[in-house]
Formats: C-alpha cells, structure tokens, sequence
C-alpha cells in the first residue's frame, strides 16, 4: 500500500450559486478574461448556498485515500469550529491528523466561491493559518516510511519552505510530487525552479505554465509546429502572440532541472505529459459541468497517485481525466472524487469506448 504525505493548504468553501440570467458576464474582446459583475448595493439572490471543506491539500488527501492509499497529512488551521469541521473531515476519510496543527492568532483559511455561466467560477479567499507553515513544523519523522510526498500550493509566507519540504522529501527517498499556483511562479520563480532539482512531477495548468515560460529567450529562427491536426498547446505553444515558447522548448527547461515529469493541464481540452522521450496527451472526458473549483487537485493528485504506482503515464493520465472531470460533475470539490471500484470501473468505460486515445509526440526541446 502507497504511503503517502500531503502538505499545503485546507478551507472552509461557501458556495454560491448564481443563474446565468442573475448574474452578468463581461467578455474582453481581445483578451480572454471574462469578469462577473455585481450590481454595487444590491443583494443578488442564489439559487443555493453550500459550505463544505476544500483547500489544494484537503482535496489531494481526500483522493488518494479513495485510490487506496495510506493518507497523512501536513496542515495549519486556526483554532476555531472550522478548524474541528477540517479534521472531522479528514478523519471520515481515514486520513492522519497527527500533523495537523491549529495556530490560535489565525483564523482557518476560507473561500467564497461564486459559481455562474460557465461554472468557472470567481473566488473570494482568506488565507488565514495556510500562510503560518514554516521549517519548524518539518520535523525528522514527518518523511520517514513515505512512498509519495504530494506538496499543494503554498500560500504567502509558506511558499518560503517549498525548497526544504521537497529536498527532504527527497532525500528520504519519496517520489516528490507539486502544484506551485500562480502567485508562488511568479512572486518566487527562480525560488521554485532551483528546487525542482528535488521534485519527480510538476503538475500546472496553462496559465501557470504561461508564468513560468515568461522571459524564455528562444534561438532565432524557430518556429511553432503547424499542424492542424495537433492538440492545441503543441500547435500553439505558450505565451502572448509576440513571445510564444513550444511547449517542446518550456518543457526542456523545466526539466533541465533535474525533474522526470511535468504535466500542463489545459481546461476541457486536455493534458500533455512532458518527459525527457516524449510528449504524451490524453484529451479531457466530456462531463457536464457544475464547478471547475477542485478538477485540478483532483487532476493533479490522482496522476501523481498513478504514477508513484508505477501505472505508466498513458494510464496514468486517464485515471487523472477521469477523477478530474468526476468532481467537475459536482458543486463541490470533493463529493465526485472515485474510490478505487469506481476508478477500475470508469477506466474500463473509458478504454472501451476509444474516446481517451492517447497521442504521443517527440521531444523536440530545440523548436521555440
């Protein structure tokens, strides 16, 4: 059995649920944000409220302990109710809580989450205790007997223990597994990259790939494949029009760092699995979408799950798909997440009905 340490953040969610025609929409023409906008002084009625547990760290362990594995986990919350409705959680899903700490001048971190139009929704966070992890709290036992290390986005003053967390980690000879967010790339990038060195999967998204290729010099004369057959970040690459990068070329550089993997999740559209062979993508299963918030951890930690189990990457990837899109099927972030009857059983469809076809390019780190 997989023993495996989480390490990051939990919160508290409340949930709100706005219909479409409640709630307006603003689309920038030549850009691809999209804003929600709320009427200043009016009260926008909600079709319903929820409050659940969530938090990149929280969701992560709730999902590998379904896969089947041995779940500990690495948390601060402040020392309120919030706190006991985190550990309540974490103990119905028969994870340890032995490092677990409340922190008594903080609150438990906690998100507002509007939900509208296309389910991708708007997120007010109070960070609270997330931000407090520091090198005191990695003591000497917290890696010994770990199989799988699984560090979660780290929030302000907690980004700061990233080098150590993965360095021990692997020393104590886990596979090291990460999703720095958006704000940990860009405000600490050349922190994170050095210790990438000490990390066997980095799991981002787009947009945070985008981050972490930005300032990329690239040889003259390159140029983006263009076939049209091909998924679209290997067609188009990453970055703005004038200074896009291959997805071939930021790969190489992430993982001239001394890591095996990196996985660049792309929406609806699909993942794309760099290694030092090949680039390998599995597009994303069509589901009706109640909430994006929470697909990714499940994406992301089920993936590093399938990998520590030595389950190859094509597979791998479609376990990922599948758990990512179970819980983007429901509110919130952790009521779709599989056990493991319910992965073999999805598995089976998946392969059976040919939808989940694997693509596989080569490696080719000199194309910008």
């Amino acid at each position: 059995m997989l023993n495996v340490m989480v390490i990051g953040g939990a919160t508290i969610d409340v949930i709100a649920s706005i219909e479409t025609e409640d709630i307006e929409c603003m689309t920038m023409t030549n850009a691809t944000n999209s804003f929600l906008m709320l009427e200043q002084g009016k009260k926008v009625e909600a079709s319903r409220i929820d409050t659940q547990i969530g938090g990149g760290a929280t969701n992560a362990a709730v999902a590998m302990s379904r896969l089947g594995a041995t779940v500990s986990a690495l948390l601060k919350l402040g020392n309120d109710m919030d706190a006991d409705r985190v550990l309540q959680r974490l103990e119905a899903e028969k994870i340890s809580t032995d490092y677990v700490k409340k922190v008594a001048s903080e609150q438990t971190g906690k998100s507002i989450i509007i939900s509208s139009h296309d389910k991708n929704a708007g997120v007010f966070v109070h960070r609270g205790a997330n931000t407090t992890l520091s090198l005191e709290d990695l003591t000497p036992e917290i890696f010994a007997g770990i199989d799988l290390v699984y560090v979660s986005t780290l929030s302000s003053t907690s980004a700061d223990a990233f080098p150590d967390i993965v360095k021990r980690a692997k020393a104590a000879g886990a596979f090291v597994a990460c999703n720095p967010g958006i704000r940990q790339i860009r405000n600490k990038k050349e922190q994170v990259l050095h210790a990438l060195q000490h990390v066997d999967l980095v799991a981002i998204n787009k947009e945070e790939a985008t981050a972490f290729a930005e300032g990329l010099s690239c040889p003259q004369g390159s140029a983006l494949p263009s076939s049209e057959e091909a998924p679209k970040l290997i067609k188009n690459g990453l970055g703005e029009k004038d200074a896009k990068v291959s997805l071939s070329f930021f790969g190489n550089r992430i993982l001239n760092t001394g890591c095996q993997y990196v996985v660049v999740t792309n929406g609806s559209e699909g993942a794309y699995l760099l290694s030092s062979e090949e680039i390998v993508f599995v597009p994303s299963v069509p589901v009706a979408v109640e909430s994006t918030i929470g697909a990714g951890d499940a994406f992301n930690s089920t993936l590093a799950f399938a990998m520590a189990t030595n389950k190859g990457p094509e597979k791998s990837l479609k376990m990922a798909a599948i758990n990512g899109a179970s819980v983007a099927s429901m509110l919130d972030t952790q009521g779709g997440l599989l056990n493991q009857d319910e992965m073999i059983k999805r598995l089976k469809q998946v392969e059976a009905q040919g939808t989940q076809r694997a693509q596989k390019f080569s490696f080719t780190p000199s194309i910008c």
